[in-house]
Protein backbone atom coordinates (compact mmCIF):
# COMPACT_ATOMS: atom_id res chain seq x y z
CA UNK A 1 0.00 0.00 0.00
CA UNK A 2 2.95 2.23 1.08
CA UNK A 3 4.67 1.96 -2.57
CA UNK A 4 1.19 2.49 -4.36
CA UNK A 5 0.80 5.85 -1.87
CA UNK A 6 4.22 6.98 -2.76
CA UNK A 7 3.90 5.90 -6.73
CA UNK A 8 0.64 7.87 -7.08
CA UNK A 9 1.92 10.85 -5.10
CA UNK A 10 5.01 11.41 -6.92
CA UNK A 11 3.07 11.22 -9.90
CA UNK A 12 1.08 14.03 -9.23
CA UNK A 13 3.37 16.20 -8.05
CA UNK A 14 5.58 15.74 -11.18
CA UNK A 15 2.04 16.04 -12.97
CA UNK A 16 1.83 19.47 -11.40
CA UNK A 17 5.08 20.60 -12.24
CA UNK A 18 5.27 19.81 -16.01
CA UNK A 19 1.81 22.20 -16.04
CA UNK A 20 3.03 24.75 -13.80
CA UNK A 21 6.42 24.67 -15.81
CA UNK A 22 8.31 24.59 -12.57
CA UNK A 23 10.50 21.24 -14.20
CA UNK A 24 12.36 20.28 -17.33
CA UNK A 25 12.18 17.28 -18.60
CA UNK A 26 15.18 16.17 -16.53
CA UNK A 27 14.04 17.87 -13.66
CA UNK A 28 10.93 16.26 -13.48
CA UNK A 29 13.49 12.41 -13.60
CA UNK A 30 15.05 13.47 -10.92
CA UNK A 31 12.15 14.78 -8.70
CA UNK A 32 10.55 10.96 -9.56
CA UNK A 33 13.60 9.84 -7.98
CA UNK A 34 13.29 12.00 -4.75
CA UNK A 35 9.80 11.66 -4.39
CA UNK A 36 9.80 7.66 -4.77
CA UNK A 37 12.48 7.10 -2.52
CA UNK A 38 10.76 9.94 0.43
CA UNK A 39 7.40 9.21 -0.07
CA UNK A 40 7.93 5.64 0.47
CA UNK A 41 9.13 6.18 4.08
CA UNK A 42 6.91 4.97 6.94
CA UNK A 43 8.30 8.19 8.84
CA UNK A 44 5.36 10.33 7.25
CA UNK A 45 7.54 13.61 8.67
CA UNK A 46 9.97 12.64 5.49
CA UNK A 47 6.83 12.89 2.99
CA UNK A 48 5.43 16.24 4.83
CA UNK A 49 8.60 17.91 4.98
CA UNK A 50 9.06 17.43 0.99
CA UNK A 51 5.75 18.44 0.00
CA UNK A 52 6.02 21.26 2.57
CA UNK A 53 9.73 22.21 0.82
CA UNK A 54 8.29 21.87 -2.70
CA UNK A 55 4.42 23.42 -2.43
CA UNK A 56 6.39 26.55 -0.46
CA UNK A 57 9.38 26.83 -2.87
CA UNK A 58 7.24 26.46 -6.15
CA UNK A 59 4.97 29.44 -4.95
CA UNK A 60 7.82 31.75 -4.16
CA UNK A 61 9.53 30.80 -7.16
CA UNK A 62 7.03 31.95 -9.64
CA UNK A 63 5.78 34.88 -7.29
CA UNK A 64 6.01 38.25 -9.02
CA UNK A 65 7.86 36.43 -12.22
CA UNK A 66 7.95 39.34 -13.99
CA UNK A 67 9.90 42.14 -11.34
CA UNK A 68 12.27 39.06 -11.21
CA UNK A 69 12.81 38.83 -14.95
CA UNK A 70 13.56 42.45 -15.11
CA UNK A 71 16.03 42.07 -12.47
CA UNK A 72 17.23 38.56 -13.81
CA UNK A 73 17.46 37.81 -17.75
CA UNK A 74 18.00 34.05 -17.17
CA UNK A 75 15.29 33.79 -14.38
CA UNK A 76 12.82 32.21 -17.28
CA UNK A 77 15.39 29.50 -17.76
CA UNK A 78 16.30 29.41 -14.33
CA UNK A 79 12.02 29.24 -13.10
CA UNK A 80 12.27 25.75 -14.27
CA UNK A 81 14.67 23.40 -12.51
CA UNK A 82 16.64 20.88 -14.08
CA UNK A 83 17.57 17.30 -12.95
CA UNK A 84 21.03 18.85 -11.43
CA UNK A 85 18.69 21.95 -9.80
CA UNK A 86 16.18 19.15 -8.31
CA UNK A 87 19.13 16.59 -7.24
CA UNK A 88 20.86 19.68 -5.09
CA UNK A 89 17.44 20.55 -3.35
CA UNK A 90 16.44 16.89 -2.51
CA UNK A 91 19.05 14.33 -3.31
CA UNK A 92 20.88 14.25 0.30
CA UNK A 93 17.07 14.43 1.53
CA UNK A 94 16.66 11.44 -0.55
CA UNK A 95 19.57 9.44 0.59
CA UNK A 96 18.81 10.36 4.02
CA UNK A 97 15.43 9.06 3.80
CA UNK A 98 16.77 5.73 2.09
CA UNK A 99 19.34 5.27 5.36
CA UNK A 100 16.41 5.81 7.66
CA UNK A 101 14.45 2.96 5.86
CA UNK A 102 17.20 0.65 5.82
CA UNK A 103 17.47 1.12 9.56
CA UNK A 104 14.02 1.88 11.06
CA UNK A 105 11.41 0.67 8.44
CA UNK A 106 8.32 -1.10 9.54
CA UNK A 107 9.94 -0.06 13.95
CA UNK A 108 8.80 2.42 16.27
CA UNK A 109 10.69 4.01 19.04
CA UNK A 110 9.45 2.07 22.01
CA UNK A 111 10.81 -1.40 20.37
CA UNK A 112 14.35 0.30 19.85
CA UNK A 113 17.39 0.33 22.07
CA UNK A 114 18.69 3.63 23.26
CA UNK A 115 21.39 3.50 20.72
CA UNK A 116 19.15 3.34 17.87
CA UNK A 117 16.56 5.76 19.15
CA UNK A 118 20.03 8.19 18.94
CA UNK A 119 20.68 7.20 15.77
CA UNK A 120 17.25 7.86 14.65
CA UNK A 121 17.27 11.15 15.90
CA UNK A 122 20.03 11.97 14.42
CA UNK A 123 18.65 11.19 11.47
CA UNK A 124 15.52 13.27 11.56
CA UNK A 125 17.83 16.11 12.62
CA UNK A 126 19.85 15.89 9.93
CA UNK A 127 17.15 15.84 7.00
CA UNK A 128 15.64 18.75 9.10
CA UNK A 129 18.68 20.36 8.61
CA UNK A 130 18.89 19.88 4.93
CA UNK A 131 15.35 20.76 4.26
CA UNK A 132 15.62 23.99 6.53
CA UNK A 133 18.67 25.20 4.59
CA UNK A 134 17.29 24.69 0.95
CA UNK A 135 14.02 26.19 2.03
CA UNK A 136 15.67 29.26 3.54
CA UNK A 137 17.70 29.80 0.70
CA UNK A 138 14.71 29.53 -2.05
CA UNK A 139 12.66 31.65 0.03
CA UNK A 140 15.49 34.36 0.65
CA UNK A 141 16.75 34.40 -2.89
CA UNK A 142 13.29 34.45 -4.16
CA UNK A 143 11.62 37.27 -1.79
CA UNK A 144 15.10 39.12 -0.88
CA UNK A 145 15.08 40.39 -4.55
CA UNK A 146 12.11 41.90 -4.34
CA UNK A 147 13.38 44.05 -1.77
CA UNK A 148 12.24 47.48 -2.14
CA UNK A 149 16.34 48.36 -0.78
CA UNK A 150 19.10 47.42 -2.25
CA UNK A 151 21.17 44.62 -0.87
CA UNK A 152 24.44 44.89 1.12
CA UNK A 153 27.36 42.03 0.32
CA UNK A 154 27.60 39.76 3.80
CA UNK A 155 31.45 39.74 2.86
CA UNK A 156 32.22 43.80 2.72
CA UNK A 157 28.44 45.49 3.92
CA UNK A 158 28.63 47.40 0.62
CA UNK A 159 24.99 47.87 -1.39
CA UNK A 160 25.25 45.61 -4.25
CA UNK A 161 22.64 45.30 -7.07
CA UNK A 162 19.82 43.43 -6.22
CA UNK A 163 20.09 39.48 -7.58
CA UNK A 164 23.93 39.69 -6.93
CA UNK A 165 25.39 36.31 -5.27
CA UNK A 166 26.31 36.86 -1.18
CA UNK A 167 23.93 39.85 -0.88
CA UNK A 168 22.07 39.93 2.05
CA UNK A 169 18.64 41.74 2.70
CA UNK A 170 16.34 42.08 6.10
CA UNK A 171 13.55 41.05 3.85
CA UNK A 172 15.57 38.01 2.61
CA UNK A 173 17.15 37.48 6.05
CA UNK A 174 13.16 37.24 7.28
CA UNK A 175 12.51 35.09 4.33
CA UNK A 176 15.26 32.65 5.38
CA UNK A 177 13.92 32.60 8.93
CA UNK A 178 10.68 31.58 7.83
CA UNK A 179 11.40 29.36 5.28
CA UNK A 180 13.45 27.35 7.79
CA UNK A 181 10.55 27.95 10.65
CA UNK A 182 8.08 25.95 8.43
CA UNK A 183 10.21 23.13 7.41
CA UNK A 184 10.70 22.60 11.37
CA UNK A 185 7.14 23.39 12.04
CA UNK A 186 5.91 20.67 9.69
CA UNK A 187 8.64 18.53 11.46
CA UNK A 188 6.99 18.81 14.64
CA UNK A 189 3.41 18.07 13.73
CA UNK A 190 3.98 15.58 11.48
CA UNK A 191 6.18 13.44 14.38
CA UNK A 192 3.77 14.50 17.04
CA UNK A 193 0.95 12.80 15.12
CA UNK A 194 2.82 9.83 14.48
CA UNK A 195 4.49 9.19 17.78
CA UNK A 196 1.70 10.73 20.01
CA UNK A 197 2.99 7.57 22.22
CA UNK A 198 6.38 7.71 22.00
CA UNK A 199 6.71 11.31 23.02
CA UNK A 200 4.56 10.79 25.85
CA UNK A 201 5.97 7.94 27.46
CA UNK A 202 9.77 9.30 27.32
CA UNK A 203 10.85 7.31 24.25
CA UNK A 204 11.92 9.93 22.03
CA UNK A 205 13.03 13.62 23.60
CA UNK A 206 10.47 16.25 23.35
CA UNK A 207 12.58 18.81 20.89
CA UNK A 208 11.23 22.18 19.26
CA UNK A 209 11.96 21.13 15.69
CA UNK A 210 9.97 24.55 14.80
CA UNK A 211 12.89 26.87 16.58
CA UNK A 212 15.55 24.30 15.05
CA UNK A 213 14.53 24.61 11.47
CA UNK A 214 14.80 28.33 11.71
CA UNK A 215 18.19 28.39 13.31
CA UNK A 216 19.32 25.60 10.22
CA UNK A 217 17.99 27.75 7.93
CA UNK A 218 18.95 31.05 8.97
CA UNK A 219 22.53 29.47 9.11
CA UNK A 220 22.47 27.67 5.92
CA UNK A 221 21.25 30.83 3.87
CA UNK A 222 24.11 32.82 5.59
CA UNK A 223 26.75 29.82 4.82
CA UNK A 224 25.49 29.93 0.96
CA UNK A 225 25.46 33.68 0.70
CA UNK A 226 29.30 33.34 2.28
CA UNK A 227 29.80 31.01 -0.47
CA UNK A 228 27.87 33.60 -3.25
CA UNK A 229 29.65 36.41 -2.21
CA UNK A 230 33.42 34.48 -2.36
CA UNK A 231 33.31 31.53 -4.95
CA UNK A 232 30.47 32.54 -7.11
CA UNK A 233 30.89 35.31 -9.56
CA UNK A 234 28.15 37.87 -10.47
CA UNK A 235 28.44 40.77 -13.09
CA UNK A 236 26.33 43.51 -14.03
CA UNK A 237 25.73 44.00 -17.63
CA UNK A 238 22.49 46.60 -19.03
CA UNK A 239 21.65 47.15 -15.14
CA UNK A 240 21.02 43.62 -14.69
CA UNK A 241 23.11 41.00 -12.37
CA UNK A 242 24.11 38.11 -14.55
CA UNK A 243 25.99 34.80 -12.99
CA UNK A 244 26.86 31.24 -13.84
CA UNK A 245 27.88 31.94 -17.28
CA UNK A 246 30.52 30.57 -19.37
CA UNK A 247 33.82 32.38 -20.61
CA UNK A 248 32.44 32.43 -23.99
CA UNK A 249 29.22 33.42 -23.31
CA UNK A 250 30.68 36.45 -21.34
CA UNK A 251 32.92 37.24 -24.38
CA UNK A 252 29.91 38.47 -25.81
CA UNK A 253 28.14 40.13 -23.51
CA UNK A 254 29.35 44.37 -23.99
CA UNK A 255 29.96 46.35 -20.94
CA UNK A 256 30.12 43.91 -18.16
CA UNK A 257 31.26 44.52 -14.89
CA UNK A 258 32.22 42.52 -12.24
CA UNK A 259 30.52 42.93 -8.79
CA UNK A 260 31.83 40.17 -6.76
CA UNK A 261 33.29 36.90 -6.07
CA UNK A 262 35.81 34.64 -7.89
CA UNK A 263 34.78 31.69 -11.20
CA UNK A 264 35.34 28.83 -8.60
CA UNK A 265 31.36 27.01 -7.73
CA UNK A 266 28.11 27.46 -9.96
CA UNK A 267 25.08 27.96 -7.99
CA UNK A 268 24.31 24.44 -7.86
CA UNK A 269 27.18 23.96 -6.04
CA UNK A 270 27.21 26.37 -4.01
CA UNK A 271 23.50 25.38 -2.98
CA UNK A 272 25.00 21.63 -1.88
CA UNK A 273 28.06 22.93 -0.56
CA UNK A 274 25.76 25.21 1.80
CA UNK A 275 23.25 22.46 2.45
CA UNK A 276 25.67 19.62 3.58
CA UNK A 277 27.32 21.92 5.53
CA UNK A 278 23.89 22.15 7.54
CA UNK A 279 23.46 18.60 7.61
CA UNK A 280 26.92 18.14 9.38
CA UNK A 281 26.35 21.20 11.72
CA UNK A 282 22.71 19.51 12.53
CA UNK A 283 24.22 16.33 13.48
CA UNK A 284 27.52 17.22 15.40
CA UNK A 285 24.84 19.14 17.43
CA UNK A 286 22.25 16.38 17.98
CA UNK A 287 25.04 14.08 19.00
CA UNK A 288 26.53 17.04 21.15
CA UNK A 289 23.25 17.17 23.02
CA UNK A 290 22.15 13.95 23.26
Amino acid sequence: MRTYFAILLTAALCLISQRRQSLSGSGTVAAALVGLSTASNDNIMFTVVLLAFFISSSYWTKYQARAKAKLDPCYAKASRRNWKQVLCNGGVGAVISIVYQYNFDGRHPADMSLEERKLMTLLIWGYIGFYSCCAADTWASELGTLSSNWPVLITTLKQVPPGTNGGVSKLGMLASFAGGALIGLTADVALWIQYFSAYRSGALPKIPYNMLGSLFGTLGSLVDSLLGATMQISYVVNKQVVSDISASELSQLKGAVLVAGRDVLSNNMVNVVASVSTVVIAIILQAVIF
